[in-house]
């Protein structure tokens, strides 16, 4: 039988925050922190976002026009008053013995070689397409689930997590999708779009020094008194076996686990995966995952695109003796995935780069096969918390928050880009 090897990768500088690579034992992390500088005032809007109030009038349709604009502020003048503008907050960390004579702060920063100079002639920018409609795809799948109340009741968790990969056409042989774009963009139908999940040795082990010095890097600024959040990372080896789900089994599940996928995207049963410890054997978790909608995110001009999935997790509380025997039963039963995960967290994101091994049987012959795996998830409480506020009208960083899921997906994307042929199918 053969045996799976793990990439040789480079190893950090010692010390107390260092990173592993997959296949190492992860180090002591330093509990010694430096204490959060208290931020700037939070702004506070006159009105709820129009998601908020969209959400309110349609019910559960989500809208042909979701969002143009997010907020918008009543002009405070009339034809021929200046407008007040709003001065920025004064620096912390500027010294108080500088001359009385400086210049006061410009508006915008780009006044200082543009002149008379505003981002429109409102002095407001638009939003930006892909946030605002990854916000919409979040809210009303979400916070606006027709069956939320019976999600919560049973304690079953939302996910939400992007996976970077390739998105493959199926009207082609294997070929990426090819839209005629030269910037990112959502696409609209998911019928003819596979998703699958390429990323070579190479690529994994450049993301992984990647990760591994952003984590050195944050902290060693945090130390030095900057406002940074440290990214904190964890190693774990675990074992997911998949079990097809008996009639009697599907039965005991709940309505809301027997969700309708997106059209063109198939129908198949939720199945329960048993998470074990590699090392002691011991069951970590029995989850029931079930589908509830998908984004595909391309973008063109990297070697990756995306597919934001947002899925229903609940925990199977039949004896692990009934999985057992279903999964003994099984004719076609699906190799274990023997995982390698690093997962790097930054507040209410998370990275994880996985390394999944498993044991591929032909003709009697045993053969090890290895795939790389790169995702991002968003943490689903503080989202439905955000969420919940902005349709109630209250204070809120609701797309402050899932813009930073889709420029940590970009900042991904892009470092691919840099990489070069991350997937082994040739520059893009």
């Amino acid at each position: 039988m053969g045996r799976a090897t793990t990439p040789a990768k480079r190893k950090m500088d010692d010390m107390d925050d260092e990173p592993q690579v997959n296949g190492e034992r992860p180090a002591k992390t330093s509990k010694k922190q430096v204490a959060p500088a208290k931020g700037p005032i939070r702004r506070r809007y006159p009105a709820p976002p129009i998601w908020a109030q969209s959400a309110r009038s349609l019910g559960e349709r989500l809208p042909n026009k979701p969002n143009f604009v997010l907020q918008k502020r009543a002009h405070a003048h009339v034809n021929g008053a200046k407008p007040v503008v709003a001065q920025p907050p004064p620096q912390r960390d500027v010294p108080r013995d500088l001359p009385r004579e400086s210049a006061p702060p410009l508006a915008h920063p780009a006044q200082d070689l543009l002149g008379d100079w505003e981002p429109t002639i409102t002095n407001l920018g638009p939003p930006e397409d892909i946030p605002r409609v990854m916000a919409d795809f979040l809210f009303f799948n979400i916070i606006k689930n027709p069956s939320a109340h019976e999600i919560e009741s049973r304690g079953i968790k939302f996910e939400v997590e992007a996976k970077l990969g390739t998105l493959i056409d199926r009207d082609t042989n294997d070929q990426r999708v090819e839209r005629g774009l030269l910037s990112e963009a959502i696409l609209a139908d998911p019928s003819r779009v596979a998703f699958k999940s390429r990323m070579t040795e190479s690529a994994h082990k450049s993301f992984n020094e990647f990760l591994n010095a952003t984590v050195k890097e944050t902290h060693e600024q945090q130390a030095a008194g900057t406002r940074r959040v440290p990214l904190r990372y964890r190693h774990r080896y675990e074992i997911d076996q998949f079990i097809d789900m008996t009639p009697d089994m599907f039965d005991r599940l709940p309505e809301c686990m027997n969700t309708a996928p997106q059209p063109g995207q198939g129908r198949r049963r939720p199945r329960v995966r048993v998470s074990r410890n590699q090392q002691t054997g011991q069951v970590i978790a029995q989850i029931v995952k079930a589908r509830v909608a998908d984004l595909d995110f391309h973008i063109p001009w990297g070697p990756m695109d995306c597919r934001i999935s947002i899925n229903l997790e609940m925990d199977w509380d039949g004896p692990l003796e009934q999985l057992e025997d279903a999964l003994a039963r099984q004719n076609d039963r699906q190799p274990d995935r023997r995982k390698d995960r690093l997962s790097y967290t930054q507040g209410p994101y998370q990275i994880d780069l996985t390394q999944v091994t498993q044991e591929q049987k032909d003709r009697g012959q045993s053969r090890f096969t290895k795939e790389h795996e790169l995702e991002i998830e968003l943490d689903p409480a503080t989202l439905i918390e955000q969420g919940r506020m902005a349709d109630e009208g209250r204070d809120h960083r609701y797309l402050e928050l899932v813009t930073g899921f889709v420029d940590n997906i970009r900042l991904l994307a892009r470092k691919a880009d840099e990489i070069g042929d991350v997937s082994g199918k040739g520059s893009r």
